[in-house]
């Protein structure tokens, strides 16, 4: 081998090994192999599961809802978080002369000063059940079950992978990650607003919020997110986005107050809170809100962008802050 040869040779292994560590350091950056475990397959497969003609529509109260309850307690069992401290994985209360239930758990903190601090992630797991529940839902020929796919299968889905994948991380988020499901929000927030006057952790506590409600659909490249000009989740949102442009996910913000849903019994309560929500369809609260209309891939996306929003409230020491609607922080 001439100089020159081996001059080249030596430049050549020399690159391969800068490669070679570039692509060892990303697969090992443990975010990014936890979020890529959000795949549009096992989002698809969580919403088929919640939306199964099994669950019938699940109603609050209904054994439909009893048994979304016991799914989503054996997930978070599965993937080894806690149950919430004051509640348990269940939470019961009483709705319409029946038993409803939340589903809670809690990923504890690395950081001995932190942990006591919360990051929420919040959705409803009920729907309007049958034609005859009593709820709007009207048969369409043969079919009689609003299953809910979209409403809202999609947010189910969302806060069950967050805490599949978070659970999956080598080093834990400083703060801790609460994980909710409530029942009774077609009925008016019913779930959320027990949630609320009985929390599992101290309310105090909860540092910031994330709703998902009606996420797996409309437009591919971007997601509607309620309240980013009420708190520094706005700016933050819209920092993680732009970091994460590889996901195709713009945040648009959308103007309070859009969307009667669950973060709005934690933003009275002065937590600051973002919506994620892909708009209505003409499936909205029809038998025809199937798991086959849900585009899962921009649902992996979506969910992805707040698996990272969620790190980085977890892991920076300020807490989020209101924002008055209006100020010049607000985006």
């Amino acid at each position: 081998m001439t100089g020159r040869a081996a001059r080249v040779w030596v430049k050549a292994v020399s690159c391969a090994a800068v490669l070679t560590h570039c692509a060892e350091h990303q697969v090992a950056d443990p975010a990014l192999a936890s979020a890529g475990t959000i795949t549009a397959p096992g989002i698809r497969a969580r919403i088929a599961a919640v939306a199964d003609d099994s669950m019938r529509g699940r109603a609050t109260p209904s054994p439909g809802l009893d048994r979304m309850g016991a799914y989503a307690a054996q997930t978070f069992k599965a993937a080894g978080l806690a149950p919430g401290p004051l509640t348990g994985f269940i939470q019961l209360w009483t709705a319409f002369g029946g038993t409803a239930r939340n589903a809670v758990a809690v990923l504890d903190g690395s950081d001995a000063d932190l942990r006591g601090e919360y990051v929420l992630f919040v959705a409803h797991m009920d729907h309007i059940g049958t034609a005859s529940s009593g709820l709007g839902c009207s048969a369409v020929g043969t079919d009689s079950i609003c299953n809910g796919a979209d409403d809202n299968g999609s947010g189910v889905a969302a806060v069950l992978e967050l805490a599949r994948a978070y659970a999956g991380l080598r080093a834990r988020p400083r703060r801790s990650m609460l994980f909710l499901l409530v029942s009774g929000e077609e009925e008016g927030l019913l779930g959320s607003r027990y949630f609320v006057a009985h929390p599992a952790v101290p309310l105090g506590a909860i540092i910031a919020a994330i709703n998902f409600d009606m996420i797996g659909r409309n437009a591919r490249d971007s997601i509607l997110v309620v309240g980013m000009d009420r708190s520094s989740l706005g700016a933050l949102a819209t920092e993680v986005s732009l970091a994460h442009a590889e996901l195709g996910m713009r945040p648009v913000s959308v103007p309070w107050p859009l969307g009667g849903s669950d973060h709005l019994p934690f933003d009275s309560c002065g937590v600051p809170t973002i919506f994620f929500f892909a708009g209505l369809h003409p499936d909205y609260h029809r038998p025809s809100d199937s798991v086959e209309k849900i585009d899962a891939d921009k649902e992996a996306r979506v969910v992805r962008l707040a698996f990272y929003i969620g790190l980085e409230i977890a892991n920076r020491v300020p807490r989020p802050v209101r924002i008055a609607p209006g100020s010049p922080a607000a985006p």
